[in-house]
């Protein structure tokens, strides 16, 4: 229980730092090819950025999933799941409070926002959660012969794509996006609950 409460938040920030720091260091160096600044509110409306984040978030989600939950922790199960899920919650939270920090707002201020702009807040929270959700779910129920490089990729395919078409609807927002943005949310919740389901007795 003690890697679940105290364990999880603190994976769960520290997967956001270190996704933030890799991002930042590769806004360095397109900075440095294209002699064009690239700062934290800005790359996040370049699409080679949108794609570039996606990957790079759910890459950190799966490496501390693997090495600090699972070997370092030694968690499994539906424990490993929890903490996951909780780990996607403190993510969710720290990514919050950096795009408050970039908006020059408080975290306080959160109380003062529009209803659209809390809509999608709260869907950046529900995100972290379901992906972080939905890596372990996948870890959980994987063959042990694989090889890491295959584990990878598979376990990665789902959650990047969710994560990526996620951050296009919020960043190019329509006339449907509230509801394009639940559908895939709900997509997110159906292939979890699915993978637990079909693969209850087999996970780890």
């Amino acid at each position: 229980m003690i890697g679940i409460f105290i364990g999880a938040p603190l994976v769960g920030i520290l997967t956001a730092l270190a996704s933030v720091v890799f991002e930042q260091f590769l806004a360095l160096i397109v900075n440095i090819v294209s002699q064009k600044e690239i700062v934290l509110d800005v790359y996040t409306h370049l699409n080679f950025f949108l794609v570039a984040s996606a990957f790079i978030e759910e890459s950190f989600k799966y490496l501390l999933a693997i090495f600090v939950f699972r070997k370092y922790l030694n968690l499994n199960r539906f424990k490993f799941i929890a903490a996951s899920a909780f780990a996607g919650l403190f993510f969710g939270g720290t990514e919050i409070y950096f795009v408050l920090l970039a908006n020059e707002k408080k975290i306080w201020d959160i109380y003062s926002l529009d209803s659209d702009t809390l809509f999608s807040l709260s869907a950046i929270v529900c995100l972290h959660v379901l992906t972080y959700l939905l890596i372990s779910v996948f870890i959980a129920s994987q063959k042990k012969n694989k090889g890491f490089q295959f584990k990878f990729i598979r376990t990665l395919i789902f959650p990047v794509f969710i994560h990526l078409l996620f951050n296009f609807l919020v960043i190019y927002k329509g006339n449907f996006t509230t509801w394009l943005v639940e559908i895939v949310l709900g997509i997110a919740l159906v292939i979890n609950l699915a993978v637990i389901i079909f693969n209850f007795r087999e996970l780890d």
